[in-house]
């Protein structure tokens, strides 16, 4: 029978008796103990994030100086809200966990602290990403878009841990150093201003992003306005002068990627002037157009050597661009070397996001140059719609390079250029569906006697074709949904040529009279093709109205007092959730049916649950709502309840290690850390699935693995560390610590590292398996940023792709945590025998 002598903040229960219950039944009771509280965890973990989304939310309105506008922005800059607040609130438990185990076991270390936050990171970086990974569906794919940001987080979550095997093995062995303790805790200002600066884009690293080609500058640096303006001409010129700046600007981007840089032209003109063969430039067909003639005149050196004598086939460029309605691609087809033989070539299009039949017209042909002749150009018939569609790209093979003449086969070698031997040819959609945008920004309505509509309009401009549309829906500022208007949310459609549509708002009598509120009115998720007007308030990715209520024109009294009258209305609806809350807590409650659908019933398993957690719902029930103080109620009310349960997990983590005999480590980096890091698996699942990007996902979980480190290590660590160096040697502390030193005491293994700091006390964290257990983790993080990395480079992103990827790639993350488990836990059980 299993006699747990650790020391325990609020278990066992029932005292010192539980330790002559059965042994059986204390493993099923601790066991169903642990994962009752974990249940209570992930409750309060998610009440504690909606303070903080409701803390990140705020806006205000500034004023931009360049351009004189009022625009709003986030009071909270994402970078730092994400490895800030967003950080805290997904690492929470096993950062309070962590500081708990110092502070409460009187400033020494704890048995579980640093194993649960290593074990949480590894499972956080291995599990949470294959799950992650496969929660998309065949061949869809999400990449990380701030890559520069990603790549310091990354970086810091790594060296985080080396950092840890750096000072508790190599640096001062077993011991914390005060300077390490603050180095440690702030490395995280250190990596949160890096973060920042490089959301600023201060730091930029090449191809760091998919869609970094969308950036429609994308011209060398060195270009001259002469260059541009004869490429735009050309351009133009091709299209019949029909076209308009920005489908210039579209095709400049797609024929400029990869543009070779101008030593490459340098080493090719010289390469000519010294009586070389001339071979095309890469690129040069591109900047003068499908169209021009092409100046290459290539001769035969009479006393060329038989090595010489080679005939070589390419296309004039690597990529070609054309707007949908050019009825016809023309790709410059070119010979080089040996050109008094006939030659000839097969060109075969091929399928890539272009399809045949829909996009063009399948080519499959043998082109023949005669005599002298060393330049061709192939048609392709594009296919025009009136569907807008992305750009899309097919692509043009050549092979079987043969020579025409018989006697001059034998002489004549002949071959493809190797990186010219293949063509992209994209296809620009010329089927504009228009931007979509607030025919005004700032709009003030007056409050009526009673109810009011106001009816916001929103325009679509600069083209009218297909059916586009986007959602929309109100946010409070100084204005509260309920009181001062009705919250509305939902989605607008545009009908083919339809230029208008309006977003009904209600707009409730408040009594108003020197006082104005306003809200926010944001149309978001752009549809079939629209974009929004980047030049209005919120950019590219959302519309912002702000909508300003006034009092009406016919009153004239003015109360003082009732200048604060909205902001009790704020405290009257947190009362009413407060209220909710508790309603809540007993009672499940269904899900909100879709439109038209009807609601289904609570299932016997929703029961189940809801019975489970009610005990939890009731005692969390009192946390204030968000709508109190920002969210700043909630956040700290919910700190302090996170604190008390994750106390609670450590006895029970230790109680349930007891019964089992595992050694504490193994608890804290399997039971413990599972059970803190399950909440966050199910969180990034769905970031996965309803995020553009994979930056909610496979970003925070870096950003949170480096927080850990610095917050959850690195503060108490720093503590203590301070308050043993001011404990003096005639204190009853000190000699307490120095029993801990003698044969049986729990530092007796390492007191010779002590020799250094003798006689002075000093915060003793005994290395034992723990840097055995921070190296694995260290090399199997390395490795699976470098598999993120890779299939970025394969398939354009870290999650998703083809199916069968998805669980190879995962199954290999999985692979990776068991072998962490694994390897942690036998070289622990090794070391305590």
């Amino acid at each position: 029978m299993a006699v747990c002598e650790e020391t325990f903040l609020f278990l066992p229960a029932f005292g010192q008796a539980e330790q002559d219950w059965p042994n059986g039944l204390r493993i099923v009771l601790y066991m169903l103990g642990l994962m009752w509280i974990f249940v209570g965890v992930a409750i309060i973990s998610d009440i504690f994030m909606n303070g903080i989304e409701r803390i990140c939310s705020q806006k205000k309105r500034v004023k931009n100086l360049k351009t004189g506008r009022t625009v709003t922005v986030m009071v909270w800059n994402a970078t730092v809200a994400n490895l800030t607040l967003m950080a805290l609130g997904s690492s929470a438990p096993e950062i309070m966990l962590s500081v708990i185990e110092v502070l409460s076991n009187k400033f020494y270390v704890g048995d579980l602290g640093a194993g649960t936050i290593i074990g949480s990171a590894a499972f956080n970086l291995l599990m949470i990403t294959a799950v992650s990974i496969c929660a998309l569906p065949d061949g869809e794919v999400r990449y990380i878009k701030d890559a520069t940001v990603y790549a310091i987080t990354a970086t810091f979550s790594v060296f985080a841990y080396l950092w840890l095997l750096l000072i508790l093995q190599v640096i001062s062995p077993n011991v914390v150093e005060i300077w390490e303790g603050v180095i440690t805790f702030l490395f995280f200002p250190v990596m949160l201003v890096m973060a920042f600066i490089a959301d600023k884009g201060y730091f930029r690293l090449s191809g760091n992003d998919p869609a970094e080609f969308q950036d429609y500058n994308h011209i060398p640096d060195d270009v001259t306005k002469e260059e541009l303006a004869e490429i735009e001409q050309q351009i133009r010129e091709e299209h019949q002068n029909q076209i308009s700046d920005d489908d210039v600007i579209h095709i400049m981007h797609q024929r400029f990627i990869g543009k070779p840089s101008r030593a490459t032209y340098r080493h090719a003109a010289i390469a000519g002037g010294l009586g070389r063969k001339k071979s095309p430039m890469p690129g040069v067909f591109a900047e003068a157009g499908p169209g021009a003639v092409v100046e290459a005149e290539l001769t035969y050196d009479a006393a060329a050597t038989e090595n010489e004598k080679h005939v070589e086939f390419g296309f004039g460029s690597t990529r070609y661009a054309f707007l949908e309605n050019c009825k016809t691609a023309k790709l410059q087809l070119c010979r080089t070397g040996i050109a008094d033989c006939g030659a000839s070539v097969q060109v075969k299009t091929r399928e890539g996001t272009a399809k045949n039949g829909d996009d063009y017209e399948h080519v499959d042909e043998r082109v023949d140059f005669a005599v002298g002749e060393i330049e061709k150009t192939i048609e392709i018939k594009i296919c025009d719609d009136v569907a807008y569609e992305e750009a899309e790209e097919f692509y043009v093979d050549l092979s079987d390079p043969q020579i025409q003449s018989p006697r001059a086969r034998s002489t004549i070698t002949i071959s493809l250029m190797p990186e010219h031997a293949m063509a992209t040819v994209v296809i620009i959609d010329d089927d504009h569906p228009g931007l979509l945008r607030f025919v005004e920004e700032n709009m003030e309505v007056e409050e009526s006697f009673e109810d009011k509509i106001l009816l916001i309009p929103v325009e679509r401009c600069r083209g009218a074709s297909g059916i586009v549309g986007c959602s929309f829906y109100t946010e409070d500022a100084s204005a509260v949904a309920g009181y001062d208007y009705l919250e509305n949310k939902g989605d607008i459609k545009f009908q083919p040529a339809q230029q208008t549509a309006m977003i009904s708002i209600t707009i409730k009598p408040r009594g108003r009279y020197d006082r104005t509120s306003f809200f926010y009115l944001f149309i978001t998720d752009p549809k079939n093709g629209a974009v929004f007007d980047e030049k209005t308030d919120g950019g590219e990715d959302k519309c912002v109205c702000h909508v300003t209520i006034k009092a009406a024109l016919g009153k004239k009294e003015t109360l003082d007092v009732m200048a604060s009258k909205i902001n009790w209305n704020k405290y009257s609806l947190g009362y009413s959730n407060w209220k909710n809350q508790f309603k809540s807590a007993i009672f499940p409650e269904a899900e909100e049916p879709e439109d038209g659908e009807e609601p289904e019933p609570i299932s016997k398993w929703d029961w189940f649950v809801h019975f489970i957690s009610m005990p939890w719902k009731l005692i969390f029930a009192v946390v204030p709502p968000v709508d109190y103080f920002n969210g700043w109620a909630t956040f700290l009310t919910a700190l302090a309840f996170i604190g008390l349960v994750t106390a609670t997990v450590g006895d029970m983590a230790n109680l349930v290690g007891c019964v089992l005999t595992l050694n504490p480590e193994i608890t804290a980096i399997t039971f413990v850390a599972l059970g803190t890091s399950l909440p966050d698996t199910f969180a990034s699942k769905r970031a996965a699935q309803a995020e553009p990007y994979a930056d909610a996902c496979v970003g925070n979980v870096t950003g949170s693995n480096a927080v850990n480190v610095f917050l959850g290590l690195g503060l108490p660590w720093m503590v203590a560390s301070i308050y043993w160096a001011c404990v003096n040697t005639t204190d009853a502390a000190y000699s307490t610590w120095m029993s801990n030193f003698l044969p049986g005491g729990i530092y007796h293994g390492v007191k010779d590292s002590m020799t250094p700091f003798a006689p002075n006390p000093v915060f003793v964290v005994p290395a034992g398996s723990l840097w055995f257990n921070l190296m694995v983790f260290s090399v199997n993080a390395t490795v699976a940023i470098a598999v993120l990395y890779v299939r970025r480079k394969r398939i354009g992103g870290e999650l998703g792709g083809p199916k069968k990827l998805q669980y190879v790639s995962a199954a290999f993350l999985v692979s990776q945590w068991l072998s962490y488990i694994s390897l942690s836990s036998m070289w622990v059980t090794i070391n305590a025998e």
